[in-house]
């Protein structure tokens, strides 16, 4: 028995593949351009990226007040969201209550857990002794507008509401002090 391959005629290929390439690299300039604003636009509109104006959010302390980010402008903020579930943001939480403690007179903290309810949350902080501010993100609606896709994910926002660092994933004390230098020093530019 005898077998028959089928030739393919591959002319053309080539240029059809770099074509089809080309037209994806453009899409996604097309996208990531039109994605966000630069700092000049107004809160609550651009992506979470560097440079750009924080989106605004509206999450719950753990008393029930609504609080929003748009409501902190003036001073600089730094949000961590996190999990009480979550190793990594447990490693990192001395840190953070620890420059808390140092410059939160100075830093508006918004600690925004992710999920989880209120009992949960307040019997964490008040196990381990937090100070720091706690708030809820019980439906996932600010994590979402922050494009959190992993824990913890923390974001420096300087007092005219642009982002100027984040970070995914835990930091050390030193990291933490670094994006914590970076809003502060955003003032005296």
């Amino acid at each position: 028995m005898m077998h028959r391959h089928r030739r393919w005629n591959t002319a053309g290929l080539g240029t059809l593949t770099k074509s089809l390439c080309f037209a994806v690299l453009l899409a996604a300039v097309v996208v990531l351009n039109a994605a966000g604003e630069p700092a000049a636009a107004s809160v609550g509109s651009a992506v979470p990226r560097v440079g750009y104006r924080a989106p605004d959010i509206t999450v719950k302390t753990l008393t029930g007040t609504e609080v929003t980010l748009g409501e902190q402008l003036g001073t600089p903020i730094f949000i961590n969201f996190f999990a009480t579930w979550c190793y990594f943001c447990r490693v990192e939480m001395p840190h953070i209550e620890s420059l808390y403690e140092e410059v939160g007179d100075e830093v508006n903290f918004m600690i925004v857990d992710i999920g989880e309810s209120r009992e949960t949350v307040t019997a964490y902080f008040e196990a381990e002794g937090w100070t720091v501010p706690a708030y809820l993100d019980s439906t996932g609606a600010a994590g979402n507008r922050y494009a959190v896709r992993g824990l913890p994910t923390s974001f420096f926002i300087d007092s005219d509401g642009v982002i100027r660092d984040m970070v995914i994933g835990a930091m050390t004390e030193a990291r933490l002090r670094q994006g914590i230098e970076s809003i502060l020093s955003a003032g005296s530019d």
